[in-house]
């Protein structure tokens, strides 16, 4: 039961239906902000969601809250990244299946061959504790709950900044909600590409799991 002492809903002003399912995909996020779940208000000080906004997302005005947000979405259909996954599955392959498919700029290639170098150390971590069996499970998900959970959180918080209106949040969630289902067909596969990619992010947070499950 302590698991549920952080969660926080908006008793007075909370969505329901299909518009609470859309709200849920940055629900995780949420919580680890410690905002509201069920709302398209966060809860937090401006303050804090300004410093959120503005200094970990560089946005401090609408074009740059558009670009950002339309970024988490484009994430998911990066081609790249399949080449990495491709050479993480062909261990004995993969010095050249990376050559010879990703991009020949320096900076982008050395982007992705960390991405491939995390792969080595995130997937075993998940199969260890027992979130994956093996790495065919995230091919399907990859970390797309990860990318649109934040998504979601991060044009709540644009919201009440002003950046977008609230028609135009409506429009993302349900678009966010939408373009994950892509990827995740149950709450569960949502929650692994969550963890994924949080991990992938540089996070040790596997073993919050567990905790994180029963949200749902």
């Amino acid at each position: 039961m302590n698991s549920f002492k952080s969660l926080r809903l908006n008793d007075k002003n909370g969505v329901n239906g299909y518009l609470l399912d859309h709200l849920l995909v940055g629900s995780m996020y949420a919580e680890q902000q410690s905002a509201y779940l069920n709302s398209y208000e966060t809860g937090l000080n401006k303050s804090d969601t300004t410093k959120l906004v503005e200094t970990y997302w560089g946005i401090s005005d609408q074009n740059q809250a558009m670009e950002i947000l339309q970024s988490l979405h484009d994430r998911n259909q990066d081609e790249n990244l399949d080449i990495v996954y491709k050479a993480f599955e062909n261990s004995k392959n993969y010095t050249d299946i990376l050559k010879s498919n990703l991009p020949d700029e320096e900076d982008v290639f050395e982007y992705y061959l960390v991405l491939f170098r995390k792969l080595g150390n995130v997937v075993p971590e998940l199969i260890e504790q027992k979130i994956v069996t093996d790495f065919a499970q995230l091919k399907k998900t990859k970390d797309s709950g990860w990318n649109y959970g934040r998504s979601v959180f991060l044009a709540r918080c644009c919201c009440e900044l002003n950046y977008i209106s609230e028609k135009e949040l409506i429009e993302y969630l349900a678009k966010s909600h939408k373009e994950l289902k892509k990827y995740c067909s149950t709450w569960k596969e949502y929650t692994t590409s969550y963890i994924f990619g949080r991990a992938m992010w540089g996070a040790a947070l596997i073993t919050e799991w567990y905790r994180l499950q029963m949200i749902y």
